[in-house]
């Protein structure tokens, strides 16, 4: 750990990781233009979209257990460098093939940097502000995907779909040479993480504590991507708003999700116990998803699934910075994450999958909504069983 906090670097890093959300920001604005370029059937469109939550489903802990005992540094630039050079070919692409190929770059580029640049950022702090910091960390994915919501429209004014693509392949090149920088003014200390790197990742795994990420993580996951996904189609559908309108509202969402990751550290810090934030969190984003889909006043449900948004960041936030406190050592904090990782890839995939079964089987949105409150009860369980017993008193 550093002797003080180095908060300019661990911003640097942060909105490196923020480019790496650029990635998965810039699909959905412009799915309809990629439909008509290459002639997508709908179930092509959906493997195109599901391509990352695929891959981290199926390699999370893999990938994680590599970094960990291969150098947080070199992987931490290589994913980076690699999500960009994915866009590349993707905005390059002449074909659906190529299109997929590309995406397979860029997730595969996605999970190794999301795995290694939190240890890199939680190396650089004191043991009192790790929380904070790595709470900080879980905010780059609504951050970076949020703004790219925001942006995608305008470059699809400006050229075509193509421009986005360049737009998130720079971003990330130019951030994969900051964090090559990083590393090379930080060697000495990240040197303590490689030459710790034995790690072996079924003794990390094997921890109620463990399972308790694992778990957290998927029901969180599940209803967060579930309702995001489909809010701007329900507001289009029932409350009768254009779609670019409900396009802003959605990255708005997003965006409040970062209050939630950010407040996550600090309240850890100040001794809140973890199982108590979990469960909070938990118990809140299940009763908001429910109201968002009821049929109630659009402003009502806007509000509702704005707080689901800033209340469900205390999750993935809290989660995050408690990953350090489960690992046996440092470096095995990438294991951990991955682990993580893969769980939120699986929830990604069954939310949307099954909310739209629900919602087919009855007709209502409401019963999704049902569903949803289900996996939060589920979450308040495993928050509970996991971490119950964890101490919440932070190092001075």
């Amino acid at each position: 750990m550093s002797e003080q906090t180095r908060w300019l670097p661990i911003w640097l890093l942060f909105f490196c990781g923020c480019t790496l959300s650029l990635h998965i920001g810039k699909l959905p604005p412009s799915l309809p233009l990629l439909t008509d370029a290459f002639s997508l059937r709908l179930s092509q469109a959906g493997t195109l979209v599901a391509t990352f939550s695929i891959l981290i489903g199926l390699t999370g802990l893999l990938l994680g257990t590599v970094v960990a005992r291969f150098g947080y540094v070199a992987f931490a630039v290589v994913g980076v460098a690699l999500a960009g050079v994915g866009s590349v070919l993707g905005a390059t692409a002449n074909s659906y093939s190529w299109l997929m190929l590309s995406r397979a770059v860029e997730g595969l580029g996605w999970i190794v940097a999301v795995v290694a640049i939190p240890s890199l950022m939680a190396r650089l702090a004191t043991p009192r502000d790790t929380p904070v910091v790595l709470s900080i960390w879980g905010a780059f994915l609504p951050a970076g995907a949020g703004a790219m919501l925001l942006l995608t429209p305008f470059l699809l004014r400006a050229g075509d779909w193509r421009m986005a693509w360049w737009v998130a392949a720079i971003a990330s090149i130019v951030a994969s040479i900051i964090v090559l920088e990083i590393g090379r003014r930080n060697q000495k200390l990240y040197s303590q993480l490689k030459q710790s790197s034995t790690v072996k990742p079924w003794v990390e795994i094997k921890s109620v504590r463990a399972w308790g990420l694992f778990f957290c993580f998927f029901f969180y996951s599940f209803q967060f991507i579930a309702l995001t996904s489909f809010l701007p189609t329900l507001l289009v559908t029932e409350a009768g708003m254009s779609l670019a309108s409900a396009s802003r509202w959605t990255a708005l969402v997003l965006l409040t999700n970062v209050i939630g990751n950010l407040a996550a550290g600090r309240l850890i810090r100040r001794g809140v116990p973890v199982y108590v934030l979990l469960g909070v969190a938990a118990t809140s984003v299940g009763v908001l998803a429910l109201v968002t889909l009821l049929p109630l006043p659009v402003y009502i449900r806007i509000t509702s699934a704005i707080l689901f948004a800033v209340l469900g960041g205390l999750i993935p936030g809290t989660l995050f910075a408690t990953a350090s406190r489960v690992a046996s050592k440092p470096a095995a904090t990438g294991i951990l994450i991955g682990f993580m990782l893969q769980a939120a890839g699986l929830g990604q995939w069954m939310g949307p999958m099954l909310l739209t079964r629900v919602v087919e089987a009855t007709g209502l949105w409401w019963a999704g909504g049902l569903l949803l409150m289900l996996m939060a009860t589920m979450g308040v369980i495993a928050a509970f069983i996991g971490f119950r017993s964890l101490p919440s008193a932070i190092a001075k």
